[in-house]
C-alpha cells in the first residue's frame, strides 16, 4: 500500500516517545513492503532520512507560530495526496492535521489515526498552576482542536487499553473504531551488551554497586521528584546505590535543587539529554530501570527498551506500564506512586526479598511480544479493513 503519514517531529531533532515511534514505524512499514511518505514538522534546513521518504512540511517557514505550521502541513498533505496517491491517510498527531479536512481527501481513502495521547490533557497536567478560568479555557480549546481531527477519522490505532479508554470515554469515539496494537522496540539497537562487566567498569561502576536508571522528560507527571525523594531511604539501606536520570525538561532546575537539599548529590545524577547510543549503554549497565510516571503513560516505550537490553523494570501501576509489567509479574509494580512505595519496593528488590526476572527472561519477553514486524502486520490488517469499507466511494 501507499501510506501517507503525518507526524509531529523527527527523533534526531526532537526527542520524545511519539517521534521515536514514528521513526521506527516508518522503517518497519517499509520493511513490511509498504510505500510510505511521511510529513513532519522540523526546523528549516533540517536533514531528514531520504531512505524512508520523510519530508519537512514546514521547511520553508521562518516563523514558529502554530497557525503557519498547521497551514503548511495542510498544503503539503494536499500536494502529497495528489502526487503520491495514497491508499491510506495515517495522521499521528492531531494538532498539526486539524486543517486537513475530509474535503481535502478523496472519499475512497480512509483516515486511520494513531492516537498517541490526549494532547489537551497532557498540556493541562504539565502546565504550572494558573488562574482556573484561563487554564480551563485553554484545555477546552485544545480538546476541540483534537476532536476536529478525530471526528473525520474512520479508524484509530492505540498502543494500550488505557489509551483506548481515554479515546472512547473522553473524546466520545465509537469503541468499534478503535484497534489496540501495542508499540514495539528496535530490538537490534536495544540489546544486551556483549561484555556488561567491562561496560560497567568503563562507566565507573564499582563491582556489586547497585545502579538504577530512569529516562524521562522532566515534567511533573513523570514522578521524578518522588523517585528522588525515595532515594533517601534507599541510600540509607544501600549507601552505594547510584540513580542515573536521563532527559530534560522544565523541572530540571527544581530537581537539581531537590537533590542537593536531600543530600543526594553523591548518589543521584541528572544527565540531561543523551544520545541514542548513550541511552542504550545506560540501559545495559543498569541493574534496574525505574518508571515512576503518575499519569498518562500510554504505552511504556522505555519499559520495553529497557527489557530489550536485558534490564528489569520497576514501575507505577498505571496505564501502559501496568499493562506491560502485569504480563511478567505484579511484583514489579510499586503499590502506588508515592515516594514511600517506590523506596520500599526498590529496597526489597536490592535485598533480594522481591521478585526480579533474569536478564535473559527480560529480553525474551520483548522478542515474543514487542517487535516491529508484529506491529506492521497488525497495522496492515487494520488498513486493509478500512480500505475495503471505502471501496464503494471509488469512481
Amino acid at each position: 500500500m501507499n501510506v501517507l503519514s503525518t507526524g509531529m517531529g523527527w527523533i534526531d531533532i526532537q526527542h520524545g516517545g511519539l517521534n521515536r515511534y514514528f521513526a521506527d514505524y516508518a522503517k518497519a512499514m517499509k520493511e513490511y513492503g509498504h510505500q510510505g511518505l511521511g510529513l513532519v514538522v522540523a526546523p528549516k534546513g533540517a536533514e531528514l532520512p531520504k531512505e524512508h521518504n520523510i519530508h519537512n512540511a514546514t521547511g520553508e517557514l521562518e516563523a514558529s507560530h502554530f497557525l503557519p505550521r498547521m497551514r503548511s502541513v495542510q498544503r503539503h498533505t494536499v500536494q502529497a495526496i495528489r502526487s503520491f496517491q495514497p491508499d491510506v491517510f495515517n495522521p499521528h498527531f492531531a494538532f498539526y492535521t486539524t486543517m486537513v479536512t475530509r474535503q481535502h481527501i478523496p472519499a475512497h481513502i480512509p483516515i486511520v489515526t494513531h492516537f498517541h495521547g490526549p494532547w489537551a490533557m497532557e498540556s493541562r497536567v504539565e502546565e504550572k498552576a494558573r488562574a482556573g478560568v484561563v487554564k480551563g479555557a485553554k484545555y477546552w480549546v485544545k480538546k476541540q482542536v483534537e476532536q476536529l481531527t478525530y471526528r473525520r477519522s474512520d479508524g484509530f490505532i492505540v498502543l494500550s487499553e488505557y489509551f483506548r479508554d481515554i479515546l472512547t470515554e473522553t473524546y466520545g469515539v465509537e469503541p468499534s473504531k478503535v484497534h489496540i496494537i501495542p508499540g514495539a522496540v528496535d530490538h537490534q539497537l536495544f540489546r544486551p551488551h556483549t561484555d556488561r562487566d567491562q561496560l560497567r567498569t568503563e562507566l565507573g561502576i564499582k563491582p556489586g554497586q547497585p545502579v538504577l536508571f530512569c529516562i524521562r522528560r522532566l515534567v511533573k507527571r513523570m514522578g521524578i521528584d518522588r523517585l528522588i525523594q525515595a532515594m533517601v531511604e534507599v541510600v540509607r539501606h544501600h549507601p552505594g546505590t547510584q540513580l542515573w536520570i536521563g532527559g530534560d525538561g522544565p523541572m530540571r532546575a527544581e530537581y537539581e535543587t531537590l537533590i542537593r537539599q536531600l543530600g543526594l548529590s553523591a548518589n543521584v545524577e541528572l544527565f540531561g539529554r543523551i544520545s541514542n547510543e548513550e541511552l542504550v549503554r545506560r540501559y545495559q549497565a543498569a541493574d534496574i530501570s525505574i518508571v515512576p510516571t503518575l499519569t498518562l503513560e500510554g504505552f511504556g516505550l522505555i519499559t520495553v527498551e529497557s527489557l530489550a537490553c536485558g534490564t528489569p523494570v520497576l514501575g507505577t501501576p498505571y496505564g501502559g506500564t501496568r499493562e506491560i509489567l502485569h504480563q511478567i509479574s505484579d511484583e514489579l509494580m510499586f503499590q502506588d506512586g508515592t515516594s514511600e512505595s517506590i523506596g520500599r519496593k526498590i529496597i526489597d528488590v536490592l535485598n533480594q526479598e522481591s521478585f526480579l526476572p533474569s536478564r535473559e527472561a527480560c529480553r525474551e519477553f520483548v522478542l515474543q511480544k514487542y517487535t516491529w514486524s508484529r506491529v506492521a502486520e497488525a497495522v496492515t490488517e487494520v488498513f486493509k479493513e478500512e480500505v475495503d469499507k471505502r471501496k464503494v466511494f471509488r469512481s
